[in-house]
């Protein structure tokens, strides 16, 4: 498959000092995670609201619970994709099949997990959660996916009980969970669409030039999907470039 084939970027390391390294050029390049947190985010603290809501984690309690089963439910999802599995499995985790489920009911055939995307000028990488095939519009989409957050997605950070706002060039934007993860998703979504060579070589198998991008959460409640809004779209080569 071509999105497989044209990765621009390889996995290198172990640990802590596992990252991704261009494969064109053969440099280090930063994580996007940690750099949205540095130059993105402010510097507040997200509200109780926003980090506990009513979903009970069975089997994933106590510290970091969420965390370890979110790194669980993503690679079991990588796994099952990127080896041409995307249905649900009796033996899989409730948010794979749960995931796998809001894709296929959404007109979303997977196509790959974890996919590598990079810019060089900017020196930053990540990987692509899930891409897939949307059979409506015949495009490309990528599709960030988010376990748990049953909390408030929209109460916002706050600095001395004072709500905040997120840096530029996005400093209208309240620093809340949902505009976090779309700041995420727009710069995912405008790495793969800069693949020059591998648009061309999609639109040669027909698919359209247009990348969307959706975010979807899935917890214990049940799934959400979020289409990436045009204001996030427009605004995405500025904040890449206020990541270097």
């Amino acid at each position: 498959m071509v999105l497989k084939k044209l990765c621009p970027v390889k996995l290198v390391g172990r640990g802590e000092h596992r990252g991704f390294q261009s494969l064109r050029q053969g440099i280090k390049l930063r994580g996007l995670t940690k750099r949205l947190q540095a130059k993105l985010f402010s510097n507040g603290s997200l509200p109780s609201i926003a980090k506990h809501g009513s979903e009970r984690r069975c089997g994933w309690d106590g510290q970091f619970g969420g965390m370890r089963r979110g790194t669980a439910v993503d690679s079991q999802i990588s796994r099952a994709i990127n080896s041409g599995n995307i249905l649900p499995q009796k033996k899989q985790y409730v948010l794979t099949k749960l995931a796998l489920i809001a894709l296929h009911n959404h007109g979303l055939v997977p196509i790959v997990a974890q996919r590598g995307c990079c810019a060089e000028q900017f020196k930053i990488a990540t990987a692509a959660d899930i891409v897939c095939y949307e059979c409506s519009t015949g495009r490309v989409v990528v599709v960030e996916l988010k376990c748990g957050h049953s909390g408030s997605k929209t109460a916002c950070a706050q600095i001395n009980g004072e709500p905040c706002k997120m840096n530029s060039p996005v400093s209208s934007a309240c620093d809340n969970v949902l505009n976090r993860h779309m700041a995420q998703l727009a710069v995912t979504r405008e790495l793969i669409a800069r693949e020059t060579d591998t648009i061309s070589k999609l639109n040669d198998l027909g698919v359209a030039s247009e990348i969307g991008a959706n975010l979807l959460y899935v917890n214990n409640d049940g799934t959400e999907l979020f289409s990436l809004p045009e204001w996030w779209l427009k605004r995405a080569p500025k904040i890449l470039s206020a990541l270097q």
